[in-house]
């Protein structure tokens, strides 16, 4: 559905609000010396190292106790970015840029998805990803992590947009290069972001369709390469969860990854949780038996099946090792 010249000034509002509380949003990294998060500091100081290990004339000893690896591992992209933005500004001016760029990214990338899945509706809804910026994992440092996170919905409205329409070399080296950013930023927003597509191709797929709409998933196939590289270097057994089904259920039921600083975010936490409840049980009450189905309600389906994902994958999964 095309946005009417009715919705276009509304539309046009609520952009310059958005943009406006998103910049509102990154000055507290601007107006502090040193940002506090746990593992930043330890990231930008592999950045450093990395910026200066050709400078053998300072840091003769860099080559001597450290080795580069080169191999494609995931967890590169946050390390190079800020050893790149190192040769023209400091450390801790890059850091700053870099989480600046992760609270951006992540606003934005909601701000397409939203547009991508009702163009000129429900823009508010992306009002929503607010308070979800400053998450756990984020003021934790896992910068590699809030990289890969930002760049998921970007992944998922690309192809949302084009899910119908005939695969183009311009969208295909797009989705392909969102998709190799977020595997170098962090595997398992990668792994999530193929997985949603599959759901959504799968729950919007119609009778007779399955031939003209292969196309778009085999666009997609080089990007099994990597993983099953990284997969067969990998070793080790999966860790199973500690975590009791009381403790994950109120986790998920408060929104356990916003609280962080102590239990006075609590309630806030609390109050959005209830707000997207309400808007599950309003969404459902209007649309939930309309005829035609709308290929938007598919997202309902994916949100099932990633809570369902979130109670029975293993705890290390979300732990802080494999996020950083």
């Amino acid at each position: 559905m095309e946005p009417t010249a009715e919705s276009r000034p509304e539309e046009r509002w609520l952009g310059v609000l958005f943009l406006a509380l998103a910049l509102l949003y990154v000055v507290p990294f601007w107006i502090v010396r040193y940002l506090p998060t746990v593992d930043g500091p330890c990231h930008t100081y592999n950045a450093w190292i990395l910026r200066q290990y050709l400078n053998v004339q300072h840091y003769p000893l860099f080559q001597q106790y450290y080795r580069i690896n080169v191999e494609p591992y995931p967890n590169w992209l946050g390390h190079g970015v800020m050893a790149l933005l190192m040769f023209v500004v400091p450390p801790l001016v890059a850091e700053k840029l870099l989480v600046t760029a992760c609270a951006l990214t992540l606003l934005a990338g909601i701000w397409y998805l939203t547009s991508a899945v009702r163009p000129g509706h429900s823009r508010w809804l992306a009002f929503l990803a607010f308070p979800f910026v400053f998450n756990f994992t984020f003021q934790f440092g896992f910068y590699n992590f809030s990289l890969s996170l930002a760049l998921f919905p970007f992944v998922l409205g690309l192809w949302w947009r084009h899910r119908d329409r005939p695969v183009t070399l311009l969208y295909a080296v797009g989705i392909n290069l969102l998709l190799g950013l977020c595997y170098f930023a962090h595997i398992l927003s990668f792994g999530l972001a193929l997985f949603a597509i599959a759901i959504l191709w799968l729950a919007t797929l119609r009778r007779g369709e399955w031939r003209r709409r292969l196309a778009g998933v085999l666009v997609l196939a080089p990007q099994a390469i990597l993983p099953l590289w990284y997969f067969s270097r990998q070793g080790g057994d999966i860790l199973p969860s500690y975590w009791s089904f009381e403790r994950q259920l109120r986790y998920f039921a408060g929104l356990g990854a916003l609280p962080f600083l102590g239990s006075e975010q609590d309630w806030l936490a609390g109050l959005l949780a209830l707000t997207f409840l309400v808007l599950l049980l309003l969404t459902l009450r209007r649309e939930g038996l309309r005829r035609p189905l709308r290929d938007e309600r598919a997202f309902l389906l994916l949100a099932a099946v990633f809570t369902l994902l979130f109670f029975v994958s293993p705890e290390g999964m979300s732990g802080g090792t494999i996020l950083k």
